[in-house]
């Protein structure tokens, strides 16, 4: 069949030309393969998360704790979960404790706090900001100079780890005195030999704890006991990080600081 001039370059001109049929399969060949690279990255991501999570709780329980850990670990003030942040892990359905759980990394401990439920199954997970504030020795005075009688919160739960924020205060300073003395680190993180390796509080404890306002973070500080062991100190900080004041029923701010609480059950030996 034969075809005029006129209908060839009718009909061809509507065709598109081999270039840019080249052009349009190498963009819709990047597009596929940045999807690709991209679901790739996102799982590798995913799995790098937990590899590192798990690695740093391995290496927990192995660490040496020198005087290279003592003198990074005097540079921490407390670690940091952001109020918005617990709000959502305390409010999932089923969270009935919280976890805080040990790390090591960069000569240094990390904890991260997950919720678990009645069974102990990971429901969530958050991670905490390490706070470095080598002037924050003046903010801890508002708890040395705090009540010297317990409030009661009308609940034997929230009674039952309340502490006098001079006790705090106390248990602070000497975890940080036992950095200084380099002494019995091994022994004051350890349970008859096996390092601790998570502390358990019920989350209705941290729940009554966000209920105050202008609490911007919930600071986990590290102290030592009465049994002279590594305990985690749990106290309202307000946006610049210092520790939160009372408010009075009318409203007044008060001298004393918020209730402090502590995560009194560590892992081993519950």
């Amino acid at each position: 069949m034969f075809y005029d001039n006129k209908f060839r370059k009718q009909h061809f001109k509507n065709l598109p030309t081999k270039s840019l049929i080249m052009k349009k399969t190498i963009l819709f060949g990047l597009a596929g393969a940045t999807l690709l690279m991209f679901s790739c990255q996102k799982d590798n991501s995913q799995d790098n998360g937990s590899a590192v999570s798990a690695t740093e709780q391995e290496n927990w329980l192995t660490a040496k704790l020198d005087a290279d850990f003592a003198s990074s670990q005097e540079q921490v003030t407390a670690y940091l979960f952001s109020t918005t942040e617990f709000s959502k892990l305390v409010e999932t359905p089923n969270v009935e404790n919280l976890q805080f759980v040990l790390g090591y990394s960069n000569k240094t401990l990390q904890i991260k706090v997950i919720g678990v439920d009645k069974s102990g199954k990971e429901l969530a997970s958050m991670d905490s900001k390490i706070l470095k504030d080598p002037a924050y020795n003046d903010k801890l005075v508002k708890l040395e100079n705090g009540e010297t009688s317990k409030t009661d919160k009308g609940s034997a739960l929230l009674n039952e780890h309340l502490m006098l924020s001079k006790e705090a205060f106390d248990g602070i300073v000497a975890w940080q005195n036992k950095l200084k003395t380099v002494t019995d680190l091994n022994e004051v993180t350890s349970y008859e030999g096996a390092r601790f390796q998570h502390y358990s509080l019920e989350a209705a404890v941290v729940a009554e704890m966000l209920k105050g306002g202008n609490t911007a973070n919930i600071g986990l500080f590290l102290g030592l006991n009465a049994k002279g062991k590594v305990t985690t100190i749990l106290v309202e900080l307000d946006k610049n990080n210092a520790i939160k004041s009372k408010t009075s029923l009318t409203g007044k701010t008060m001298d004393n600081p918020e209730d402090v609480y502590d995560g009194a059950r560590p892992s081993p030996p519950y």
